[in-house]
């Protein structure tokens, strides 16, 4: 681990460091499942999850700041230009806590508007017949106006960790994580000791504020620390900054956008043309497939920040040889997701011991998700040099088309076809194969520079 480039040494080092903490978190998540699933029962689960879904699609209200912040401070950084660097926090904070205060009010407002138990049915399908589980729409609308607002301040908190990512510190990021993670399985443990049948706005309440407390504490903490040159302030907020951020971050913004509507939509999609619920099977089987996602997650924060450095310093041949090797560990996961799939049900029986045979999701589901998963890191693994040169306008409107292609597809294959939760899976994979296509071609042309027109932009 210590032989190599100093970058590529840094790198392994963070990636380990991030493999323990995320691995740890993983375990913890999946205990999350089924301690969550016999808390709350099948029906609020699926409540709760479809929150947390629809909260994702604010996750796009930064406007790109935090992806263009990260790019901004990986170039000042590499050019050891601390003012700048610290104008460009000091800004980004400023305005998203500017979105995020004027979100949350309008938001709040909103929530007593909305037709609660029309957007959530109070009847659950079960094989005895229909059973009528009471979920007072107060209780309902309470907990979206606490959830988001815990939601915004956990957003703006989590600007401190761009600064770990452009220091190529990502191990450091997913042990804060980790953090949060053992810290809401308390509470789970607490809410089963404590109450005696399972409360979705305590529930909610306990995860959202637990994890927008870590990022707080941590941000406090190094901003008077390690990170005091780069510590926000008013005086040092500037235009020239923010379009700095701005003109790279609004294309993350919309690549983000289009993520948030193939992978956040699933849950919406099935809650309305399948089931409520089926939700929980199908957030079981991604989870379990998922572990890929959080794996290339892992070497996507520590590498992209990699190759902002490597491509400022006209670094190439760094680049494709990390390139390789990246290349080699998403084919070790293909033959890694085979075999999870053929364990999945002897899996799911011990995981999700306390949901019923029937409630458990299916070998084929797992198959098509693992499917799934396995492009969405194909896609990943190239767009991590992509990202580093900051030439996204190409995926930015290969991104946008496929979102808009996802959800007409994703109702054919679920309705028209009545393939049900299998189709809209199948829906997202077949809009993800043109990015599958297109991401090599032009991590090609950029590291031999032939990159010209589109792919250069």
């Amino acid at each position: 681990m210590g032989k190599g480039h100093e970058r590529t040494v840094k790198a392994k080092k963070n990636i380990f460091q991030a493999v323990i903490f995320k691995g740890i978190g993983v375990l913890i998540g999946f205990l999350y499942v089924p301690l969550s699933w016999g808390y709350l029962g099948v029906y609020k689960y699926g409540i709760f999850l479809l929150f947390i879904s629809l909260l994702d699609w604010f996750q796009e209200l930064d406007l790109g700041i935090g992806n263009g912040l990260r790019n901004r401070l990986g170039e000042t950084i590499a050019d050891r230009d601390e003012e700048r660097a610290r104008g460009y926090v000091s800004t980004a904070y400023y305005v998203l806590g500017a979105i995020f205060s004027t979100a949350s009010f309008f938001v709040i407002i909103a929530c007593y508007f909305i037709p609660w138990n029309k957007l959530v049915s109070n009847k659950l399908e079960v094989e005895e017949g229909t059973a009528v589980v009471p979920v007072d729409e107060n209780e309902l609308m309470l907990l979206a106006m606490l959830m988001f607002t815990a939601f915004a301040i956990r957003f703006v908190a989590t600007l401190v960790y761009q600064i770990f990512y452009a220091l190529q510190k990502v191990g450091l990021v997913d042990m804060f994580a980790m953090i949060g993670k053992v810290a809401f399985l308390i509470i789970i443990y607490l809410l089963i000791y404590f109450t005696d049948e399972g409360s979705l706005l305590l529930f909610g309440i306990g995860k959202t504020f637990t994890f927008a407390a870590v990022p707080l504490i941590v941000g406090l903490y190094y901003f008077n620390k390690a990170f005091k040159p780069y510590k926000p302030s008013y005086k040092l907020v500037k235009r020239e900054y923010f379009n700095g951020i701005f003109s790279l971050g609004m294309q993350f913004f919309l690549i983000k956008s289009s993520m948030i509507v193939i992978f956040s939509t699933n849950v919406f999609l099935i809650t309305r043309f399948v089931g409520v619920e089926l939700v929980p099977q199908y957030d079981a089987a991604f989870k379990y497939m998922s572990v890929f996602i959080l794996f290339f997650n892992i070497i996507t924060n520590q590498m992209w920040s990699a190759n902002i450095e490597a491509y400022r310093k006209g670094e190439m041949s760094w680049m494709k040889n990390s390139m390789k090797k990246i290349n080699l560990i998403w084919s070790g996961t293909l033959v890694a997701a085979l075999i999870m799939v053929a364990a999945s049900p002897f899996v799911y029986k011990i995981w999700l011991y306390s949901a019923p045979a029937t409630e458990r999701p299916t070998i084929l589901l797992t198959f098509i998700i693992a499917i799934s998963v396995c492009i969405t890191t194909w896609v990943n693994s190239y767009n991590i040099v992509i990202n580093g040169t900051g030439k996204v306008r190409l995926q930015m409107y290969t991104w946008i088309i496929t979102a808009i292609l996802n959800i007409p597809l994703c109702i054919l294959f679920a309705v028209v076809f009545e393939l049900g939760i299998i189709g809209i899976v199948l829906g997202g994979i077949v809009c993800m194969i043109p990015l599958a296509i297109l991401s090599p071609i032009q991590v090609h042309k950029l590291l031999n520079k032939t990159d010209t027109g589109i792919w250069a932009k």
